[in-house]
């Protein structure tokens, strides 16, 4: 799978933000298709991506081992990504699973959008679903970046999960460095935190982290994910930072906790806001 010419991605000289392989800065405007690779068409899939692509968006984040049942619910064509759950054994074969992967990914990159590529959401790496060991978490991972080095990606880690333990924070490794391993550094590589967070709480010396990322979460308006990109700008090493997951515009306002109004939602001006506010710091 080739990359279209304007999806190489790298970190400038002073590690401040990104850019283009020629030396273009990069402007990071994201938008979350989390279940695009398991729950859509190949015809929807085109829909979605020439309406971003003509908004222009730049990069579309989506997840190969899905959160809504994405080990055990098969595709749109009714393919599993695993044989048996087994990480080590990727179901292949003509139009399973993967393949349909790889049309999204071509077609995404054949309209200038990059895929911020989840290997896997969190439940699938953390607590008692967990299916991943260090070995197989590494071999699925070096198997993927294997079959997407020339693909227009960036790597997200994490799934909308923290880190607990030194245990979680190993085996996070051997998924990046399974990565490396297969694509040969070919892409950057980040982490989707729960949130509100911050991955530069957990892995920012680590020298597989390319650059940050922060979720600053949809508990309330006005809430100032500026502070969270301020934070990342002043540690050391530099790196880049980005707001992976702010306030979606439609989604009900703090859904998550308790005596929450349900009529209120966020709107257009919410989801705006966030972007300059993350910007601006």
């Amino acid at each position: 799978m080739s990359a279209h010419p304007q999806c190489k991605l790298r970190v400038s000289a002073n590690r401040r933000w990104l850019e283009y392989a020629d030396g273009r800065p990069f402007f990071w405007l994201g938008d979350t298709a989390w279940e695009l690779f398991h729950r859509t068409t190949r015809e929807e899939a085109d829909l979605y991506l020439g309406n971003r692509a003509g908004k222009g968006f730049t990069v579309i984040q989506a997840v190969a081992l899905a959160e809504q049942d994405g080990l055990k619910t098969p595709n749109s064509y009714g393919h599993l990504p695993l044989v048996d759950c087994d990480p080590t054994k990727p179901a292949l074969g003509d139009k399973g699973y993967w393949d349909h992967v790889d049309y999204i990914v071509s077609r995404a990159n054949a309209k200038g959008l990059l895929l911020g590529f989840l290997p896997t959401w969190g439940r699938h790496w953390q607590g008692k679903d967990s299916i991943f060991t260090p070995a197989s978490v590494r071999i699925y991972g070096q198997w993927l970046g294997a079959r997407y080095r020339e693909a227009g990606l960036i790597w997200i880690l994490g799934g909308d999960r923290n880190i607990h333990s030194e245990a979680e924070h190993e085996l996070i490794a051997a998924l990046a460095a399974g990565l490396r391993a297969g694509d040969g550094g070919n892409h950057l590589i980040t982490y989707h935190p729960l949130g509100p967070g911050r991955s530069s709480d957990y892995f920012h010396q680590d020298e597989w982290l390319d650059l940050n990322m922060y979720q600053s979460s949809h508990a309330a308006r006005d809430h100032d994910n500026g502070l969270f990109a301020e934070h990342d700008y002043a540690l050391d090493p530099p790196k880049p930072t980005v707001d992976g997951e702010p306030r979606y515009e439609a989604l009900r306002i703090g859904f998550y906790n308790q005596d929450v109004a349900r009529h209120l939602h966020f709107d257009d001006y919410d989801a705006r806001q966030a972007a300059w506010w993350s910007l601006l710091a």
